[in-house]
Formats: C-alpha cells, sequence, structure tokens
C-alpha cells in the first residue's frame, strides 16, 4: 500500500456518508445519480480541499434531485450550505428532503445570482457547479461571480476516454471554456485518473471529468495533494 492509498479518518468520515445517500437521480440521469455522480474519488479529493482551506461555506448548482446536496448536508453539518435548480419541482423536493438539515437553503431560480450572493457572505466557499440545461448553461456568469474560493466544474472534458463531457450548442464543457472567464482563471486541476486513491469509485457508467479550480485563494493546499494534475487555461483564440 502506497502512502497515498493509506486510509485516514477524514477518508473513513467520506466513506460513511457517501454510501448511505439515497440514489434518487437514478429516475433521469444517465449515471444513474449519487452524490457527486457516484462517484467517490471526487467526493474524497472535495473533502481534502474542504479540509485544507477550511471552506466556509458550501454551493451546489443545479441540485436537480439533490443526491449531493444531501451528502454535503449529511457529511458537512453546520456548514452553511446553499443550493438552487431552475427548475421549481427540483426545489421543492430536494427542500422537502432535506427539511430536517437547518443550515440548508435552496433556492429556484438563476445560479449566479446565488454564486453571487454567497460570494459575497463567505471567504473561501466551496462551489460545485453542476448547472446546465437544454434552455441554458450559466458557467461563465458563475465564475465570473466568484472572487475567493474552490470551485468543482462537473462533466469537464478532462482528455481522458473514461470520463465524459457535456456540450452545450457544440461548445464542449472543456479548457477553452475556462479562457472565456478572463486573467482569474489561469490553471486548473484534473483528478489523476491513475491516483492511487484510498476507496475504488464503483461507478461502472457515465463517471464525468471535473476540473478543479481555486480563485483569489493560495494554490499550494492544491499543489501539496498528490491525487492533482495541474493544467494551464489555453489562450483565448
Amino acid at each position: 500500500m502506497t502512502a497515498t492509498s493509506v486510509r485516514t479518518e477524514r477518508d473513513e468520515h467520506v466513506y460513511r456518508h457517501f454510501y448511505r445517500i439515497p440514489r434518487m437521480g437514478v429516475v433521469g440521469l444517465t449515471g444513474h445519480g449519487g452524490p457527486f455522480g457516484f462517484d467517490i474519488g471526487a467526493a474524497l479529493a472535495a473533502d481534502r480541499l474542504l479540509t485544507a482551506y477550511r471552506c466556509d461555506a458550501l454551493v451546489e448548482t443545479g441540485c436537480y434531485l439533490g443526491d449531493t446536496t444531501h451528502y454535503l448536508a449529511a457529511a458537512y453539518p453546520g456548514r452553511p450550505l446553499v443550493g438552487c435548480d431552475i427548475v421549481r419541482a427540483h426545489v421543492d423536493f430536494v427542500r422537502h428532503r432535506l427539511r430536517d438539515h437547518q443550515d440548508v437553503e435552496v433556492h429556484h431560480g438563476s445560479s449566479p445570482t446565488v454564486v453571487a450572493r454567497v460570494a459575497a457572505r463567505h471567504a473561501r466557499p466551496f462551489f460545485y457547479l453542476d448547472a446546465h440545461s437544454e434552455e441554458s448553461w450559466p458557467l461563465i456568469e458563475e465564475l465570473k461571480a466568484i472572487e475567493r474560493g474552490v470551485v468543482c466544474i462537473d462533466d469537464f472534458n478532462i482528455g481522458h476516454p473514461r470520463f465524459a463531457y457535456d456540450t452545450w450548442r457544440g461548445v464542449a464543457c472543456g479548457p477553452q471554456l475556462l479562457s472565456r472567464v478572463g486573467d482569474r482563471v489561469g490553471e486548473y486541476w484534473i483528478l489523476d485518473p491513475e491516483a492511487d486513491l484510498p476507496f475504488p469509485c464503483l461507478q461502472t457508467g457515465r463517471r464525468g471529468g471535473k476540473a478543479w479550480l481555486v480563485m483569489g485563494l493560495d494554490t499550494a493546499p492544491m499543489e501539496e495533494c498528490p491525487w492533482f494534475l495541474r493544467r494551464r487555461v489555453p489562450e483565448r483564440g
């Protein structure tokens, strides 16, 4: 067992909560739902960053039926958690699902507005950006609203055949898209597909790629974690 595969108490904490969350997203998602698309590697990576950066709030855009929202509420009680979705029925469902979690807010409406509000109130939030539909894709506006924080972009093209990514109107969710945000995003990280993680990923269906960003904060904690690979944002062509 290598140094990176040694299971810490934090890793065990992630495991205990991750596999207790009902996968309600099975009704409509190609990957059959679950926290972070049922990718425990993403949950482990998020926990490392949440701990290292002492993130003081959690945000999820595009919460759908609340699998990831439920996981975050269970794993990080007492920390403000804000979710949002543009579909009223989804918002009503998640509010009911998490009605016993006092630190959770779920909003109906514009995700960039929610992101901006949380960014203004907290010093170093964690943002899980997963809001997209056939009608809109607010990722660029969300990123422009963030001055400081740790960001995970779901369904991102990491350049690996095992990991899927989304497109919208012919534009891939990938490195070229980040070049539209401006000078504040010059680099990003991906979770190394070959990283020796403490637990294996049991997602055998659609496994979405993810980009990890550090905005307005020291990148040292990210660079010190051996699970991540650094990538440069290409110049806008």
